[in-house]
C-alpha cells in the first residue's frame, strides 16, 4: 500500500509539472479524445504469444494549418506514430487498430487533417517479411537478400569472421540486459594497424527497423568480397569499419518471437508493467529536453535517468575507449530517407555545420546516383522538431566526433517499418555509396 501510494505521489508530481509548463493543451483532455495508446505489454500480457496485426493500417495524415499541426503532435504520446510531421503539408504516419481508426479519423478530419491509408494491411507485410524457412548462416551460403532472426545474426557473425580472418575480426563489446553478447565487426586489410581512422555503424538500435541489421550485413560482405589487394581505391585500406549489426538484441528478438513492431529495449522499468527504453532517447547528452516521454509506456521514453539502459551505457563507454580513431559515427535507422546531423536538441546550429551539410550533401548525391533515390541531409532539430538524448548529439558533444550522424534508410513511405526483402540489396547498395562519399569528402578534406 505504502508503495501504491508513493506511487500516485510521484504521478501527481509529474502531472502537476507538466501542467505548470504547459504540456497539456486543449486537445488532450479525456473528454475530449479517447484511451491512449495501448502499449503492447499491456495487449498481450507476458504469457501471451505472437501479437496479431490482423484489422490494421497505417494511416497517413496531412496537417493543413497550425491548429491540426498541433493536434497531431498532442497525438504522439497516445498512439504509435511510426513518422512524425515536421510541418505543414508534411505527413505522418500513425498505426491503428480496427477498433480505434474510424474514431481517430474522423477527429482528424475534424480538425483540419488530409487522411489517407498508407498501408491498408499491415499483417500481410509483416508476414510477407517473416516467410520462409530457416535460413542457412554459413556466411558464403548467406541470404542477404533476406530478413533473419537474431540466431541467424549471431552465427553469420561468428561464420563470417571465421571465414574472413585476415580481413575480418570480432569483438564483446557489450551484453545486453538479458545477458545476449553484442558484438562488433573490425573490418579493416590490416587488423594490426591500431591507428587507422574507424568509421563505427550501429544497427539495431530500435528493434522493428529490420532493415537496417540486414544492410549492416550486406555491406560487411561488399567491403570484404570487393577487396582487391592490388586496387588502391578499397576502403578498407582508407578506413577501419566498426559494425555492431544488432545493438538492440533483446528487443530485436522479441519483435520476431512476440511483437514485430516493438521498437524499444526489453529492460522492466520500477513502477510500471510496461517495459523497455527507447534507446535512442538515452543517451547522456541534453537527455529529457525534448523530443522523449516520461513514461514507460510510451514508445518514445527516455528512460528513468541518462544512461540508465545497459545497452547505451555500455555502448558509450565502449566508444569513448576508441574516440580518437572515430571519425565517423553513424546510427542506421528506418525509415524516412534523410541523412541526420546535430543538433537534435536544440535549434541551434553546430561550429561545424557547413562540413556536416556538406558532407550530408556528398552522401545524398551519391545515393541518388545508384537508384534515383532521394535523401536528404538536415539538422535533427529542423526535421522533427528538438530531439534530446540521441546517439548523433551525443557523439558530437561528448565524444567529440565531429561527424556523427543517424541515416534513416529506404522507403519514404510506402512499406515503412515493414519494408519487403526485395529492398534490402537496392538500399545496401546506395548505402554504402553514400557511405563511400562520406569517406572521400573527409579525404579531400584532409581530415583523414
Amino acid at each position: 500500500m505504502a508503495l501504491l501510494n508513493l506511487y500516485f505521489y510521484l504521478a501527481l508530481v509529474v502531472f502537476g509539472q507538466q501542467m505548470s509548463q504547459g504540456r497539456f493543451t486543449q486537445f488532450q483532455r479525456k473528454d475530449d479524445f479517447h484511451q491512449p495508446f495501448k502499449h503492447p505489454d499491456k495487449i498481450t500480457g507476458s504469457t501471451a504469444g505472437r501479437r496479431d496485426y490482423s484489422g490494421y493500417k497505417v494511416l497517413r495524415v496531412t496537417p493543413s494549418d497550425s491548429n491540426s499541426y498541433n493536434f497531431l503532435e498532442s497525438l504522439t504520446n497516445q498512439y504509435d506514430f511510426w513518422k512524425r510531421s515536421n510541418g505543414l503539408g508534411d505527413p505522418a504516419d500513425i498505426l491503428v487498430s480496427v477498433d480505434e481508426r474510424q474514431l481517430l479519423i474522423s477527429k482528424l478530419k475534424d480538425m483540419g487533417c488530409d487522411v489517407t491509408i498508407m498501408i491498408d494491411d499491415v499483417k500481410s507485410l509483416i508476414q510477407n517479411q517473416m516467410k520462409g524457412k530457416r535460413r542457412k548462416t554459413r556466411s558464403s551460403e548467406f541470404d542477404y537478400n533476406n530478413y533473419h532472426r537474431l540466431g541467424e545474426i549471431i552465427h553469420w557473425i561468428k561464420d563470417f569472421t571465421a571465414d574472413n580472418r585476415k580481413l575480418v575480426a570480432k569483438k564483446r563489446i557489450l551484453n545486453t540486459y538479458h545477458g545476449r553478447h553484442v558484438y562488433q565487426l573490425r573490418i579493416s586489410s590490416n587488423l594490426r594497424n591500431k591507428t587507422k581512422p574507424i568509421f563505427l555503424m550501429i544497427g539495431a538500435t530500435h528493434a522493428r527497423e529490420w532493415i537496417s541489421p540486414a544492410t549492416m550485413m550486406y555491406v560487411a560482405n561488399f567491403l570484404v568480397s570487393s577487396y582487391d589487394p592490388e586496387r588502391t581505391d578499397n576502403l578498407i585500406d582508407t578506413m577501419e569499419f566498426n559494425i555492431v549489426p544488432v545493438l538492440n538484441q533483446d528487443g530485436y528478438r522479441f519483435s520476431w518471437k512476440r511483437d514485430r513492431m516493438w521498437r524499444k529495449t526489453r529492460n522492466p522499468n520500477p513502477g510500471s508493467k510496461c517495459k523497455g527504453t527507447d534507446a535512442n532517447r538515452n543517451y547522456d547528452s541534453h537527455w529529457g529536453t525534448g523530443g522523449s516521454s516520461a513514461s514507460p509506456c510510451d514508445q518514445m521514453y527516455m528512460g528513468y535517468a541518462p544512461n540508465s539502459t545497459i545497452e547505451i551505457r555500455s555502448l558509450q563507454n565502449h566508444i569513448l575507449s576508441i574516440k580518437e580513431r572515430v571519425k565517423i559515427f553513424m546510427d542506421v535507422h528506418s525509415y524516412g530517407q534523410y541523412l541526420i546531423y546535430p543538433y537534435g536538441y536544440s535549434l541551434n546550429s553546430t561550429e561545424d555545420e557547413e562540413d556536416l551539410r556538406n558532407a550530408t550533401q556528398a552522401a545524398a548525391d551519391a545515393i541518388e546516383a545508384v537508384h534515383g533515390e532521394l535523401y536528404i541531409g538536415v539538422q535533427g532539430s529542423r526535421l522533427y522538431d528538438v530531439v534530446s538524448g540521441t546517439s548523433a548529439d551525443w557523439g558530437y558533444d561528448v565524444a567529440g566526433i565531429k561527424y556523427s550522424l543517424g541515416i534513416e534508410l529506404r522507403d519514404y513511405g510506402y512499406e515503412g517499418f515493414l519494408l519487403s526483402p526485395s529492398q534490402i540489396r537496392p538500399t545496401s547498395e546506395e548505402f554504402y555509396a553514400g557511405c563511400k562519399a562520406m569517406v572521400k569528402y573527409l579525404q579531400d578534406n584532409n581530415e583523414l
